[in-house]
């Protein structure tokens, strides 16, 4: 079906300003802070130019991504359905001229945006902060791995917790399940397991465009096409699935009769 971008626009730029509304949004926004404060710390504690260093790109993989990323992608993209099943609000967003699967790829457009302005600088404000405090300048390669892991980050597991959102009233957990238990127990297990998260394409990115230091232990030979490739055809695949459930899901909450 052939999406019209005066219709995806205003259901995006909705989906994006949600993001930034009430007390979730001040939670995010300190939960983004978190690795930059770590940074400041160890500098403050005298942990040393070079160490302060290895801390703000370690941190990206180990904390910002991991966790950082994960919840705040979790909170912005799960909210985009279920909150609004919850308030039987989306059936009015139905009921208008606006497509389901114009609404999914709205939904999940604003809600990549509003992620991306808290996670861009959760990765990059570390390497600003122990600049500031003595630390050698990383490498370009550094900031770039670093910007387009997290959008890899953000398409991917975004696309995930908006089916969660659609599918249960329960998304959150199922999320926290999906990105503490199986993407990081899969990661460590034999065979083509690690293969099946999105933490080994995006981990494998770094290693194959740092080359050397914090953000360098990763998948040894996985090629950059491979890295950018799975991320990106999770990503659509499950907005794809998305839209097509969308289609058949009930969209409003059972009513208990009077």
């Amino acid at each position: 079906m052939r999406l019209d971008p005066s219709r995806v626009t205003p259901v995006a730029w909705v989906a994006f300003r949600r993001g930034f509304r009430g007390l979730s949004a001040l939670a995010l926004l300190t939960l983004a802070l978190v690795p930059s404060l770590i940074v400041l710390a160890i500098a403050a504690f005298g942990g040393g130019a070079s160490a302060t260093g290895d801390a703000a790109q370690g941190l990206f993989l180990t904390l910002t991504v991991r966790v950082v990323a994960v919840l705040v992608l979790l909170v912005l993209f799960v909210a985009q359905f279920r909150s609004e099943i919850e308030l039987d609000t989306l059936t009015y967003l139905t009921a208008r001229s606006v497509s389901r699967p114009e609404v999914t790829v709205g939904k999940y457009l604003g809600a990549l945006g509003a992620a991306l302005v808290f996670l861009l600088p959760a990765g990059l404000l570390p390497l600003v902060v122990a600049a500031a405090v003595g630390a050698p300048a990383p490498a370009a390669s550094v900031g770039g791995a670093i910007v387009v892991d997290t959008l890899l980050a953000s398409l991917a597991y975004g696309a995930i917790f908006l089916l969660f959102g659609l599918l249960t009233s329960s998304a959150l957990l199922v999320g926290l399940l999906y990105g503490f238990l199986w993407e990081e127990l899969a990661l460590i297990l034999p065979g083509s397991f690690p293969q099946m998260t999105i933490l080994y394409y995006l981990i494998g990115y770094a290693h194959v465009v740092v080359g050397t230091g914090p953000l360098s232990g990763g998948a040894a030979g996985l090629s950059v096409t491979d890295s950018l490739l799975a991320p990106l055809v999770v990503a659509a695949v499950f907005v794809a699935i998305t839209a097509v459930v969308f289609r058949w899901v009930e969209t409003a909450p059972e009513r208990i009769s009077a």
